[in-house]
């Protein structure tokens, strides 16, 4: 079986139905992290949200990261949280505040930025074409690659993995993918990922 990580990526206005039901579900799932991205949130209302989806995965021993809020993240006494560069970049130290510090990049650039702020992981994409992204071409593989050759953290692929192209990324030295739409919109979750998962052995 495939060893590498699936992480799922949250996006609670795709979802039909109830989303912390639909968050349930992926947990249960065989996912090994679940981020919380919902920036159009306030902060109150991130907050209240994360108290619940963070019950969820713990109940499920499933790593849940918070994203984009890190006073709030803080407040909750949590320290597994995704920060987007422009947060970085106005507090560069934000990694002496969280056991596990992730960003995402889009550029050689911006990977040699993330590891200046000692970030542990980076989302790299867009992959594939991605519904969140319609406007903008796809990075493709050769991106993923040229940033493989130098990066000194993990790195995800993220943008448009599904079971369709998965198995384009299976040779390549990821720490993993990201998932959005694909578990978001979902029904049978756990064959999907072995599905996924038996794609790229």
């Amino acid at each position: 079986m495939w060893d590498k990580k699936i992480i799922a990526i949250s996006d609670r206005k795709i979802v039909e139905g109830d989303f912390l039901t639909q968050v349930e579900k992926i947990v249960k799932s065989g996912v090994d992290a679940f981020v919380l991205r919902e920036k159009d949130l306030s902060e109150f209302e991130y907050y209240d949200l994360a108290q619940e989806v963070l019950k969820i995965c713990s109940k499920q021993k499933v790593t849940c990261i918070l994203h984009f809020f890190d006073r709030q993240c803080l407040k909750l006494g949590h320290k597994y949280f995704h920060a987007p560069l422009n947060l970085l970049r106005q507090d560069p130290r934000l990694a002496r505040y969280f056991h596990l510090l992730g960003t995402s990049i889009h550029s050689k650039e911006e990977l040699l930025e993330a590891m200046n702020y000692k970030v542990n992981y980076a989302f790299a994409g867009h992959i594939f074409e991605s519904s969140c992204k319609k406007d903008l071409k796809p990075k493709g593989i050769e991106f993923l690659n040229s940033l493989l050759a130098f990066s000194k953290i993990p790195l995800y692929a993220i943008g448009g993995i599904n079971l369709e192209n998965i198995e384009k990324l299976k040779n390549l030295d990821i720490a993993g993918v990201c998932m959005r739409e694909a578990l978001m919109n979902g029904k049978k979750l756990k064959v999907y990922l072995n599905e996924c998962r038996q794609k790229c052995e």
